[in-house]
């Protein structure tokens, strides 16, 4: 009867565990903004993002330009426009951006999640308006005449705000749940412990325990790329590519977080094998005696 308890109380921690491994990862690694720059920053040398940004920067001289000087501009602009934005990402500035473009979009997003109140109002936007600006000053150089531009801004939308708070009050609870969901594991797998017969119960529970928090890393592992697409698929705001990428990288630290768990199950099943040793038999340390009186 106790080992069936233990069982069924190692059982309920098994399907817990998913909760507490995302949770935690979403405490350390995409709260934290500085986790969270650190995880996209090698996203800065990614030939990708340099294109797409780089054809955002362009066009949006081109375009600013076309719109504002729209007489006497050479036939060569969107070429000039898309070489200068070329240097521009290719340059050793662009990982200071990159890092301060996602520390300014993370705190956008924070803000909009913590807040009940928050309203929204447009989109989550990674500023490129720092790119924008050295493009034209390259521009300027080749004779084009930017000083008669207004002041031009470049906002790549990322997810529109309402989406983010239609989850917010999800965000805050999972943000609450990372604080306790380890402690009720915990005290789930003590108490399977304690309620087991014998040290072999106990640890043949904590074995188990142990399996079934590596059974939790791998169901957590295999939701991450459903994970993506899904959301992925909801910012659906022109610029699904660079979304996507941004996400993979993220759900990506996921994976990594999730594996360092996988190291419970070799743990486990040596436990598990420990209690499956055979016992010996009491009486063959029985020293052997013969009786006098048969003699």
């Amino acid at each position: 009867m106790r080992n069936t308890s233990a069982f069924v109380l190692v059982l309920l921690a098994t399907l817990v565990a998913p909760l507490p491994i995302g949770t935690s990862w979403l405490s350390a690694r995409v709260d934290d903004r500085e986790k969270y720059v650190e995880t996209v920053s090698p996203l800065a040398d990614d030939p990708d993002v340099r294109r797409l940004l780089s054809d955002a920067a362009a066009r949006a001289a081109t375009d600013a330009l076309q719109q504002h000087i729209p007489v006497g501009l050479p036939p060569q602009l969107a070429e000039w426009a898309r070489e200068a934005a070329d240097m521009v990402v290719e340059g050793p500035g662009f990982q200071e951006f990159w890092d301060q473009a996602n520390a300014d979009v993370h705190a956008e997003v924070k803000g909009l999640v913590d807040d009940p109140e928050a309203r929204a109002e447009g989109y989550v936007t990674v500023d490129a308006s720092p790119l924008l600006g050295q493009v034209l000053l390259s521009l300027e150089e080749r004779g084009i005449p930017v000083g008669l531009l207004p002041d031009v801004p470049l906002n790549i939308p990322v997810v529109p705000e309402s989406e983010l708070i239609e989850v917010s009050d999800q965000y805050r609870a999972a943000d609450t749940a990372s604080r306790w969901l380890p402690v009720v594991w915990g005290g789930l797998v003590v108490l399977a412990v304690l309620v087991a017969a014998g040290w072999r119960g106990r640890v043949r529970t904590l074995g188990f325990a142990l399996l079934g928090v590596a059974l939790a890393a791998g169901v957590v592992l295999m939701a991450v790329d459903p994970l993506a697409e899904f959301a992925a698929d909801q910012a659906g705001v022109g610029q699904e590519e660079l979304v996507g990428m941004m996400l993979d990288v993220v759900l990506t630290s996921l994976s990594s977080y999730a594996k360092g768990f996988l190291v419970s199950a070799p743990i486990g099943l040596i436990l598990v094998a420990v209690t499956m040793w055979p016992r010996r038999r009491r009486d063959s340390f029985k020293p052997h005696t013969e009786d006098p009186l048969a003699a």
